[in-house]
């Protein structure tokens, strides 16, 4: 099988933590950025997922391996995370992916290289998760065209529409509200269509009400 995504999470009571200050919550960016990077490489291993968990040294158990999920405990303190800036919380995180992938790359028999030149990669990036959503939209008549720019950060989530004419002047870029931390928050991009060659439709993946209008003047 295909090693398609790796995942960090802390062993805390989540019951007693706000939604936006849970620790997966927060990483889920990381995470993706990671997975997403990583899946050019199609590294053959036993394992599909590999979930690492933070835990008191104590409390580690041994690797398990079970239907392609591949789960590592490492030890590593997040007691004052919540306290710390964006730029450090998703350092952090980067080192917490690597700590595992160390484990799980014994485990598996897999190289650690690919891993290193995605970590590497994400440091060049400056550690923002920054895409654009999908290929772009062309209006009817062919002379502007749209897209979604995603800033995808450890407890916001920025999502602009950027429409340009034929020669790349902007537009129009306008924010498109949010209103779920995490992956949820992503959730909103259901589909983007042209109305007609001046209005742009936004509708969420799942919530058939919420539906954006954007008209270009």
């Amino acid at each position: 099988m295909i090693l398609k995504m790796v995942r960090i999470y802390s062993d805390e009571d989540t019951r007693k933590i706000d939604f936006n200050d849970v620790f997966h919550i927060q990483a889920e960016s990381m995470c993706d950025m990671f997975s997403s990077l990583l899946s050019k490489n199609k590294i053959r291993a036993k394992a599909a997922v590999i979930n690492i968990t933070c835990k008191s040294s104590d409390k580690i158990e041994d690797m398990l391996l079970i239907d392609g999920f591949l789960d590592v405990d490492i030890a590593y303190n997040l007691e004052d995370f919540n306290n710390l800036s964006e730029q450090k919380k998703r350092s952090i995180q980067l080192e917490i992916i690597m700590l595992g992938l160390r484990k799980a790359s014994s485990f598996l028999n897999l190289n650690l290289e690919p891993f290193i030149e995605v970590q590497n990669e994400i440091v060049q990036l400056n550690y923002l998760n920054r895409f654009i959503w999908k290929k772009p939209k062309y209006s009817p008549d062919r002379k502007k065209k749209a897209y979604i720019q995603v800033e995808w950060g450890t407890q916001t989530v920025k999502i602009d529409l950027v429409v340009t004419d034929k020669k790349g002047d902007l537009l129009l870029k306008q924010s498109i509200p949010v209103n779920h931390p995490g992956r949820m928050g992503l959730d909103i991009l259901g589909s983007l269509n042209w109305l007609d060659n001046d209005i742009i439709e936004i509708r969420h993946q799942y919530i058939k009400k919420e539906v954006y209008k954007f008209t270009i003047v």
